[in-house]
């Protein structure tokens, strides 16, 4: 076997993780370096490939595999930082974009706005209507060509479009789940009219009934596409340059790996895929015989675990139940909804970089959303930042070392921290130690409630899980937050190594590969007919795997349907049963889906006299480029070897006077070795806060397990 490299880009820093042959896993870190994220990418592998005494080019053409977690697409979303994108479509349905159902024009909106129906209005419109062409053409439901395509009229319109500076374009005709060939033939006269242009089809995007949902998918993948294809291209051009030669794989949001060429066609599915790999990561670590939970003490907790992803920018928070992260069948971007499935992960902008500041209007110190990012980044960085942020306050409560950051790698400046946080807290007659303990309480309790939203709304009481900490601020942070939420242990995932816990998670995921069909059927169901479809889209599945040099014997293929009772708008996606797909299977497929509805909406609420139908079919399949076996801690040490020193912290809830805490280092401490707080465990890359009464130890694998 040889290495596995597994790197994720984050809003301040860029982490590598690579697993070697021994089981051994090596992080690097290296400051984001967007727009150019290349970079940043390239000098995180250095990095690491330095920890592990090799040169970059010596790791990388050695390599096995190497995945990729990439927020270029979500970044320019969020920052509007996107292509000028036309769209064509059928005559009539120009304004489809604009038919959003009333709820979605509430998502995430303030109450206020909810509250008062005058306020209320529709979000800006992905593309403004002089830059939507209505095409003749028409195909009904079942296939059938009722208008032929005009080719004339779309030259036009095509010409018209890229006259006005189009700089990509998406084409979503009527039916075209049921007949793509009017699309694909409008992208041809594309490419013919205006070469080299990113072309978005909807069929090829989102093979699902659903003209809203197919149109904005096709659009948001527009969006982005120039910006993504443009971004992995330099990454692929870099690594082959280095000597690798095999297939770059990129994170999704429905957490599989896809061909980076896959990705570029289709970078939609690479938004808000950035924390996915934590919440794989953690289920793959939950999931290993002696980690689940990170026992240290022969229990086998329970498989329930929330997640608090902390870095630079974010706070992104995922609930995993039975070793499976929770999903959503639909992603959103602001108020628009669209049909990619995607892990259900949570954010908010409470990050180490998130500023602190006085707000005038309000008379108050806010924390976040806004971010010092890379550059300028914190005051303590040196590198030009004036305003505060999270990581300062750490830095002059005492909870990082200033010496030890990143390893030692970079010098913090904890008097200029200091001076900035005076000057935040002035208005209010703070001192810098009070601005500090002020904005650690702000932010934790920040923290807290998006991870009540995350767990607490959605039915699942957070007293009853594990929280697994990591990003680089997570362990610093991970026991306030359990306290406050009443969790009793909090994971810190093969210590030092969660400070890269995505890039790790991007690294055990799977080679993702899905094949959809769209199709109307109503009860009772043709068994040949959904049999021959499943084996169909099986085959595609299959061939799809082949062509990435992966064996069909490796393939793990599962089926689904999206099923709904008859005279009902929303589907349920249920898996098909184990079996043939006979009489006796369909009717095991109607109970599935009776099962699911009644533990999404409750006992009783189905209605089954109505009938069912039939509106889509999915197969999944999965496989393994690589495996690898995390290396167990077997040594047993005494907490007293590890013991460093002392240093004087304030903890905010404590009485407001600097403690004397003992320092320990965490990689000299082995399964068997246990503190007992108030201490800090440090680790080159990342710190764990051990408060007054809490315990921590070191799982077989490493891990950091604080009980409270």
């Amino acid at each position: 076997m040889r290495p596995i490299i597994g790197v994720d880009i984050g809003g301040t820093f860029t982490d590598c993780i690579v697993v070697t042959p021994d089981g051994a896993v090596t992080i690097g870190k290296a400051l984001s370096t967007g727009p150019e994220f290349d970079d940043g990418f390239i000098n995180a592998v250095a990095a690491a490939a330095a920890r592990l005494g090799l040169d970059l080019e010596e790791l990388v053409s050695s390599a096995e595999g190497i995945y990729h977690g990439c927020t270029v697409g979500t970044n320019a979303m969020v920052e509007g930082r996107t292509a000028k994108v036309a769209l064509l479509t059928t005559r009539g349905h120009r304004d489809v974009l604009a038919s959003m159902q009333a709820g979605r024009r509430l998502r995430s909106q303030p109450p206020e706005y909810i509250a008062y129906v005058s306020v209320q209005t529709k979000p800006d419109p992905l593309v403004p209507r002089s830059l939507i062409f209505e095409v003749d053409e028409r195909v009904g439901l079942d296939g059938e060509v009722i208008v032929q395509l005009n080719e004339e009229r779309a030259i036009q319109g095509i010409r018209e479009l890229r006259d006005k500076g189009a700089e990509a374009f998406s084409v979503s005709l009527l039916w075209s789940v049921a007949n793509d060939a009017h699309e694909r033939r409008i992208a041809e006269l594309i490419e013919q009219e205006a070469p080299g242009l990113f072309v978005s089809r909807a069929s090829a995007v989102v093979n699902r009934i659903g003209e809203y949902e197919r149109t904005v998918a096709t659009v948001v993948n527009s969006l982005i596409g120039p910006a993504m294809d443009s971004y992995l291209e330099r990454v692929q051009e870099r690594l082959r340059g280095l000597g690798y030669e095999r297939t770059l794989q990129i994170m999704t949001c429905s957490g599989g790996v896809i061909a980076a060429n896959e990705a570029r066609r289709l970078p939609m599915l690479t938004i808000g895929s950035g924390p996915v790999g934590g919440l794989i990561g953690s289920g793959t670590l939950g999931g290993l015989e002696g980690g689940r939970g990170g026992a240290t003490n022969g229990r086998r907790p329970s498989m329930d675990i929330v997640t608090a992803d902390m870095g630079g920018t974010t706070l992104d928070v995922g609930v995993i139940r039975d070793a499976q992260p929770l999903s959503r069948p639909t992603s959103w971007h602001g108020q628009y909804e669209y049909f990619v499935p995607t892990l259900d992960v949570r954010s908010i902008g409470s990050g180490g970089g998130s500023i602190i500041r006085y707000d005038e209007e309000l008379g108050t110190l806010r924390v976040g959303p806004l971010s010092a990012g890379s550059r300028p980044g914190p005051v303590c960085y040196g590198r030009g930042g004036e305003q505060p942020t999270v990581t300062d306050a750490n830095l002059v409560l005492g909870y990082i070392n200033a010496e030890n950051f990143l390893g030692g790698e970079m010098k913090l400046d904890a008097d200029a921290a200091r001076r900035a946080l005076g000057a935040a807290g002035e208005p209010l007659g703070f001192s810098a130690d009070e601005t500090a303990m002020a904005a650690i309480r702000i932010v934790e309790n920040q923290m807290a409630d998006a991870i009540r939203v995350a767990s607490v709304q959605q039915g699942y009481d957070p007293r009853r899980m594990s929280m697994f900490a990591y990003g680089g601020a997570g362990p610093l942070h991970g026991a306030a937050l359990a306290r406050e939420l009443g969790i009793k242990r909090v994971v810190v995932p093969l210590s030092d190594l969660a400070a890269g816990w995505s890039a790790f998670g991007v690294a055990s995921s799977d080679v993702l590969v899905v094949e959809e069909d769209a199709l109307s059927l109503l009860s009772p169901f043709d068994a040949g007919l959904l049999a021959g479809r499943f084996e169909k889209l099986e085959g595609e599945v299959l061939a799809r795997m082949e062509a990435q040099d992966i064996a069909v014997d490796d393939v793990v293929l599962a089926r689904y349907v999206d099923m709904r009772y008859r005279r009902q708008v929303n589907e349920v996606e249920v898996e098909v049963p184990d079996g043939p797909l006979d009489a006796g299977g369909v009717e095991r497929l109607t109970e599935a889906f009776e099962r699911e509805y009644s533990r999404l909406f409750g006992e009783g609420t189905g209605y089954a006299a109505a009938g069912f139908a039939v509106t889509g079919l999915r197969i999944r399949g999965t496989a393994r480029l690589g495996e690898f076996d995390l290396a167990e801690r077997a040594v047993p040490a005494a907490a007293a070897e590890a013991r460093r020193g002392e240093r004087e912290i304030l903890f905010p809830e404590g009485s407001g006077a600097r403690e004397t805490v003992a320092i320990y280092d965490g990689r000299a401490m082995s399964p068997g070795a246990g503190v007992r707080g108030p201490a800090i465990v440090e680790f080159p890359d990342t710190s764990v806060i051990v408060h007054d009464g809490a315990t921590a130890g070191i799982d077989t694998f490493g891990s950091v397990v604080v009980e409270l």
